[in-house]
Formats: structure tokens, sequence, C-alpha cells
């Protein structure tokens, strides 16, 4: 099996979870999993590629051996989606630090706007099966 794209969320914000629940909505070939970046898991995912934790507003898409960051993240995945969401994908020809300021924009106010909540409480079952733990290997 080819190895899944892992998305790293913020596992408290509403905001966050709804990112998630909208990129398992609109991937039917179940290609992404999910993991808190306060869990061990995501810890232990970044460790292996050399990277560090980011901070907790940051949306980071693995992909093999590559990690993407903040605003090129959230462009890639979407641009891995199907129709009309892949078109997202050209958003990834603005320049990064005018896609990063609009990014920081939103991650900044988060909170405040869409609140925060413990993420496990929000799944349903299927989306659970989504989410990867300790028991479970990326690879």
């Amino acid at each position: 099996m080819k190895e899944p794209l892992i998305l790293l969320i913020d596992g408290e914000c509403v905001l966050c979870h709804r990112v998630s629940q909208f990129v398992i909505r609109h991937d039917p070939a179940g290609k992404f999993r999910f993991a808190a970046l306060q869990s061990e898991q995501a810890g232990k995912i970044l460790r292996e590629r050399g990277q560090p934790p980011p901070s907790l507003g940051t949306f980071v898409l693995i992909a093999g051996d590559a990690v993407y960051y903040r605003s090129e993240a959230a462009f890639r995945t979407l641009g891995m989606l199907p129709f009309p969401w892949g078109l997202a994908r050209c958003g990834l020809r603005l320049p990064r630090p005018l896609r990063d300021f609009g990014y920081f924009l939103v991650a900044r106010t988060r909170l405040r706007l869409f609140g925060s909540t413990p993420l496990c409480g929000l799944l349903t079952s299927a989306e659970r099966e989504r989410f990867l733990t300790e028991e479970v290997s990326p690879s």
C-alpha cells in the first residue's frame, strides 16, 4: 500500500477539526490520515523526518519524506482533492510571503473566532479511523 498523506492539525481547534472533516468528506479514496499536533504520534512522525515540532497554529502536510507547512500545506492538500477543490493548487503560484500573510491572519484569530474543544469528542467513529494513534504506524 502506498504511504498515506498525513495532516497534522491542532487537536483542540474547532476550525482545524472542520478542515479535517472537509478533507475526509472530499477524499473518497481515503488517502489522508490525521494526527493532532499535540500528540506523541505527531512528534514521532516529525522526529523521524528530522523536523522540530511546529507551533499549534501550524497546518502540516507530510507526503512521504516531504514536510509542508502553513499555506503550502493547505494549497497542496486542496490540490490533492478531486475537482473542483484541486484547482486550489493554483494558489501555490502566489508568492509565499503573500500566501503566508493570509495564513497567519487566520491562524492568529482561529481560536477566538471558532473556539476550541477536545478533538476526540467531535469525531464520529468513521472519522476516528482516519486519525493515527500510537498503535498505528504511518508507513
